[in-house]
C-alpha cells in the first residue's frame, strides 16, 4: 500500500499508524489486512480507472444481499468520520475498509463437501439478488460488457502469444458470443461476475463468507453456475490446457439444479462442451483485461495459459473441419460435375 492511501486511512477513518499486511488477491484490487483497537479490518485498494459505475453496482449488490444468506456473511463496509462507503485517491484508486469475515479462502481438505456448500451458497445468492431490478435481457451482458472492455484498447504486450492469434481470439470469441446467445438458458438477473473458491471463505468445509463483488454484472445464473462448477472442479496450473474434475463438475451443477425450482439439470450435463469454452473464455478476458492495465503479465500456473490452449485448440479444431468437410463437398461437386458431363456426353452421342 502506498504512503497516499495510508494517509487516507488516517484522515478518513482515522486508522493512525497502521501497517497494513499484504493478502493474496487477484489481478484487480489489493487487500491488506490492518490491526486496529476495535478489531482486524480489510481495506482493500483497487485498480486505476475503477468507474464509479461499478463502485455502485458493488455497493448495490452487498446491500442487497446482506442478511439474505443465513449463516454466510458478505462485506460489510466501515464508514469514514464523514459517513461515506468509499474513498477515492488522486490517482483514481478506490478505497474500501470493511469488517473481518472469519474464514480463509480456498477449497478446504475436503473439497467435495465444500463443492458442495458453495454451490448451495450460490443458490442462495441468485435467489437474494432476483428482486434487484435488472434493465437487460441478454443472457451474455456481463461476457460481452468484458469483450467490449478488451476491444476498445490496444492489445497487451503478451510474450507467449502472436500478435496474429490475439487478433483471431478475440474475432472467435464474438462468434462463439454470438452463438452462445441461442442456447444459454436461465433467469437473466444480477450476478457476482468472480464465484470460485479464492472468493468464498471456509470454515472446515462450509462456506462463511462471500467476498469481492467487484465484477458484479448482469446475465444468466445457470451460465455464472456452470462457471462456477468449473472454477470449483479445475486444475489452474495446468498449462497446456483447461483441466478440471469431471466428477466434481456434475456434483457441482448437481448441487445447485437441486436448489432451483423447475432447474433443467440435464441443460448443463447437455452443454457441457460449449459451457466449457465459455468459461475458457471468460478466463481469457479476465487475464487479458488486467494486462492491458498493466496489472499482470503471464506466468505458469496462473489459469490463463491452460484457458488460452484450450480455446486455440478448439477453434484450430473446428477450422480443420470446416476445411476438411469443404474439401469433401469440393470433391464430391467435382466427381458430380465429371459425371454429369459423362452423362451429357453420353446422351449427345
Amino acid at each position: 500500500m502506498d504512503d497516499a492511501a495510508v494517509a487516507l486511512l488516517s484522515t478518513a477513518w482515522g486508522l493512525g499508524d497502521v501497517s497494513p499486511k499484504p493478502l493474496p488477491a487477484g489481478h484487480t484490487n489489493s487487500s491488506y489486512l490492518v490491526p486496529t483497537e476495535q478489531g482486524p479490518c480489510i481495506v482493500r485498494v483497487s485498480w486505476p480507472g475503477k468507474t464509479a459505475e461499478q463502485v455502485h453496482r458493488e455497493r448495490q449488490a452487498i446491500r442487497q444481499v446482506r442478511g439474505k444468506q443465513g449463516d454466510i456473511a458478505v462485506p460489510t463496509v466501515i464508514p469514514t468520520r464523514e459517513g461515506n462507503d468509499v474513498v477515492r485517491t488522486d490517482e483514481g484508486r478506490w478505497l474500501h475498509v470493511f469488517e473481518r469475515i472469519d474464514g480463509l479462502p480456498g477449497l478446504p481438505q475436503d473439497p467435495d463437501r465444500a463443492t458442495t456448500h458453495a454451490m448451495h451458497a450460490l443458490a442462495r445468492l441468485h435467489a437474494a439478488l432476483a428482486p434487484l431490478p435488472c434493465p437487460s435481457a441478454d443472457p451474455l451482458a456481463w461476457l460481452w460488457q468484458r469483450y467490449e472492455r478488451i476491444r476498445a484498447h490496444p492489445a497487451p504486450l503478451l510474450p507467449a502469444i502472436p500478435n496474429a492469434h490475439y487478433d483471431l481470439m478475440l474475432d472467435r470469441a464474438h462468434a462463439w458470443l454470438t452463438a452462445a446467445m441461442t442456447w444459454v438458458r436461465g433467469p437473466i438477473q444480477w450476478l457476482h461476475g468472480d464465484f470460485h473458491a479464492g472468493n468464498l471463505l471456509f470454515i472446515d468445509h462450509r462456506v462463511c463468507g462471500i467476498v469481492d463483488f467487484d465484477e458484479v454484472g448482469q446475465g444468466a445464473s445457470w451460465l455464472e453456475a456452470a462457471f462456477a462448477a468449473f472454477a470449483l472442479s479445475r486444475d489452474a496450473e495446468r498449462d497446456d490446457g483447461f483441466h478440471f474434475d469431471d466428477r466434481r463438475w456434475h456434483q457441482a451443477v448437481l448441487a445447485y439444479a437441486e436448489m432451483i425450482p423447475g432447474a433443467d439439470a440435464t441443460w448443463w450435463v447437455r452443454y457441457r462442451e460449449a459451457l466449457m469454452n465459455l468459461f475458457c473464455l471468460d478466463q481469457v478476458l479476465i487475464h487479458i483485461h488486467a494486462a492491458q492495465r498493466r496489472l499482470w503479465q503471464p506466468g505458469p500456473g496462473m489459469g490463463f495459459l491452460g484457458c488460452w490452449r484450450a480455446l486455440r485448440r478448439q477453434y484450430t479444431l473446428n477450422e480443420s473441419q470446416r476445411s476438411t468437410a469443404s474439401t469433401v463437398a469440393s470433391r464430391s461437386s467435382a466427381v458430380g460435375e465429371a459425371s454429369c458431363r459423362q452423362s451429357t456426353a453420353s446422351s449427345l452421342r
